[in-house]
């Protein structure tokens, strides 16, 4: 398809001109809904400028609502004269200040894992062949037929009892102090509309998990990130923070980290929570991959060796079992547990009954410990395909192979942007994430984020391949335009005056 641009009165740099040009034809309904753009090497190679401005001039549309990236597809319009007519209501306005617009970046997360023309290393979930569907529906009928007047009636709003006694069980505390929850991400929600205000400062690790980025900056928090890395939150720096400001909480994930893989030592655990218990701090733990580890120690969490009660403990099954089961768990203090359960009760007053009754079959018949072996062993293996296929495909680009949980955190050469890169890698039906969404500020454009847990050795093998394609194509383009750069810049006469 070739897009022509026509000569405008518009001023200004070259991204801009082209993008005036673009949304006139859009509004003439020479450019229609749905109609796919040129990617941006083609129509840079058509109008002899660097790829760049196209890059620019299509983000300054999309921000502007006229085009939209669709993962597989490109940048495609999005509206024209037949769009529908603008709403009445300026909804924004009447919304509060928490109801954040739509990160693009997380929306792209979430087109790529709805696509199905991709080979996708982007989502954080376990493998679907894995699930043990059928035991579920065998457990569930069972249920059913022993309790169904009891399950599918009203649930105590901290949990099925069972199911609590065995979470209980496994952390070594006791009933009183869990309640089980619809994921642990709305833990992490429940904890952030029970302490943080508009203003109120949290501390985060420096790539932390998105979502909970997400919640506390609607929750208009302000976000102080600590640098985090193989070895965990680095506590001289937190050390540093505490001693100048005052946090509501501190969100880690200390065993198996989203997004880097990495674990905090036993003995960084113990420092951390001496720290924590000098400053008066509580310590939210979201722990859901220790479960999934395939080498090294077993760690303890910081909930089980916590003495002074700073630690809110936050984990799930959608990890380890199946997302669709939407159940996790929170365990806290005796004193502040009531007080969530409180808040609790206002937004949701219970989770699936039948659900828990059937997770408590699978758990206590050994089911759930039979089901972690051999998600392990098959996800060890995925986790050593994918660092065989990344030296040898990508060699350019730097990773540690975690322990555990169910992703590889890579860093690629500085002169590409991990941005630019997954634009190359769609173009080769590969998706992954960027690193730059799961920092609270502007960081991580020269990591990307691999899921290797839904993919056998073979394909994964094949997604490292076109990786590396993506990359060996991404650096020849930037040397390209620095080489141009260089060029345009020797070319400048110098003036003196």
């Amino acid at each position: 398809m070739t897009v022509g641009i026509e000569q405008t009165e518009e001023r200004g740099p070259l991204h801009v001109q082209i993008a005036s040009s673009l949304r006139s034809q859009i509004e003439r309904g020479e450019l229609t809904g749905g109609q796919r753009l040129p990617t941006t090497r083609d129509l840079a190679k058509d109008l002899g400028v660097s790829r760049t401005t196209v890059v620019r001039a299509y983000e300054q549309l999309a921000r502007e609502g006229w085009v939209e990236g669709r993962v597989g597809m490109g940048t495609v319009v999005r509206r024209g004269p037949s769009a529908p007519r603008e709403d009445r209501i300026n909804w924004n306005l009447l919304l509060t200040p928490r109801i954040q617009e739509p990160d693009s970046e997380y929306r792209q997360v979430l087109r790529m894992l709805s696509q199905t023309d991709l080979l996708s290393f982007a989502g954080g979930l376990p493998s679907p062949e894995f699930f043990p569907g059928d035991a579920f529906q065998q457990l569930a009928d069972g249920v059913l037929r022993q309790q169904g007047s009891r399950l599918l009636q009203w649930c105590p709003i901290e949990g099925y009892p069972p199911l609590r006694s065995w979470i209980a069980d496994r952390l070594g505390c006791v009933m009183e102090t869990v309640m089980v929850l619809s994921g642990s991400t709305q833990g992490i929600h429940l904890l952030t509309q029970a302490f943080l205000e508009p203003g109120d400062t949290v501390l985060v690790e420096a790539p932390t998990y998105a979502g909970a980025i997400q919640a506390f900056r609607g929750a208009g928090a302000r976000i102080v990130s600590i640098p985090s890395g193989a070895d965990g939150i680095d506590l001289d720096r937190l050390g540093a923070v505490l001693d100048r400001v005052r946090a509501k909480f501190l969100y880690v994930i200390p065993t198996y980290h989203n997004p880097t893989g990495g674990c905090l030592p036993v003995a960084k655990r113990e420092a951390l929570l001496a720290l924590a218990a000098r400053h008066g701090l509580p310590v939210v733990e979201d722990d859901p991959y220790s479960m999934l580890r395939y080498d090294g120690p077993q760690l303890p969490t910081l909930y089980s060796l916590d003495r002074d009660g700073c630690v809110i403990y936050l984990s799930t099954f959608s990890k380890s079992v199946f997302p669709g089961l939407r159940i996790g768990w929170l365990a806290a203090p005796r004193k502040l547990l009531p007080r969530l359960v409180s808040l609790r009760n206002v937004i949701d007053l219970f989770t699936n009954s039948l659900a828990q009754g059937s997770l408590y079959e699978f758990c206590k018949r050994g089911m759930f410990d039979a089901h972690l072996q051999r998600v392990c062993n098959e996800y060890r293996e995925r986790r050593d395909a994918m660092a065989v296929a990344l030296r040898r495909y990508a060699p350019d680009v730097s990773f540690d192979v975690p322990h555990g949980g169910l992703f590889i955190w890579a860093r690629i050469p500085g002169e590409v942007d991990a941005h630019r890169l997954l634009e190359e890698a769609i173009d080769l039906h590969l998706a992954f994430i960027t690193g730059s969404l799961f920092y609270p500020e502007s960081e991580g454009r020269d990591r990307i984020r691999l899921s290797f847990a839904c993919h056998p050795p073979d394909t994964i093998a094949d997604g490292m391949r076109r990786l590396g394609l993506a990359l060996q194509r991404s650096l020849s383009s930037e040397r390209a335009l620095s080489a141009d750069a260089k060029t345009r810049e020797a070319a400048i006469p110098h003036v003196v005056v």
